[in-house]
């Protein structure tokens, strides 16, 4: 019987262990968290444990640049001068906090987390659940966990899944090889289709890096078949 293929979700990744703080917390409270526990931000909640903003170091070290904001006003970008200002002078977490935080759904895909880190260029993501509470915190090196799966697991999971759904008459006529995560796929099949198939679900499973394609085709179903001739009569 063939398994259905499960993607590793955030919450497979995520630290569900977060250190938290609301908006009326001290400034000397939120460096006090970020040394005792060692991490790199703080994520502010309401009395719902809804995110509202995060606190980070680099939000934290405005404070002592305030003398230079005080005294360079910025002609050249004067919002982003006035949000820096106001995290220099700010002496609660609801006055120096990044705001939205950038959030996702426990059940997000690690591909879809990792496009969203990307395009807004954070470090981190928040993680809610359902109803929009604080669930945990995904960190790009949290999502980057699922390179570190074996070649083994990954052989075991495109022999088990991926070639059975494609040759269920013969899966054996293809061989599989796993190196430092890259797949090598050899042997025989049908259709040239397949082996485009066989290569792109392959290179989807999660922790693959790459997909070396071996594979060999009996017949072209990418051509036309020609035209029969037309019967004389």
């Amino acid at each position: 019987m063939i398994s259905l293929r499960r993607h590793r979700t955030v919450a497979d990744v995520m630290t569900s262990k977060v250190h938290v703080a609301r908006p009326l917390t001290p400034f000397k409270r939120l460096v006090q968290l970020i040394e005792e526990n060692r991490i790199s931000a703080i994520p502010i909640v309401d009395e719902q444990c809804v995110p509202v903003g995060v606190v980070s170091e680099s939000d934290l070290l405005m404070k002592e640049r305030r003398q230079e904001f005080e005294s360079e006003p910025s002609l050249l970008h004067p919002r982003r001068h006035r949000e820096q200002m106001a995290k220099a002078t700010g002496v609660v977490a609801a006055e120096i906090m990044s705001t939205p935080p950038i959030t996702v759904r426990s059940d997000t895909t690690l591909p879809v987390a990792a496009r969203l880190m990307q395009e807004r260029n954070v470090r981190r993501l928040v993680v809610v659940d359902e109803r929009g509470k604080i669930a945990g915190i995904a960190s790009r090196s949290d999502l980057l966990q699922v390179f570190l799966r074996t070649d083994q697991e990954l052989r075991d999971e495109v022999l088990s899944t991926i070639i059975p759904s494609m040759l269920i008459a013969t899966p054996e006529a293809v061989q599989v090889l796993v190196h430092w995560n890259v797949v090598t796929l050899s042997g025989d099949v049908d259709r040239k289709s397949d082996i485009d198939i066989l290569a792109r679900m392959t290179r989807e499973v999660d922790g693959v890096v790459d997909v070396v394609n071996r594979l060999r085709y009996s017949w072209d179903d990418s051509s036309p078949a020609p035209a029969a001739a037309p019967t004389r009569l």
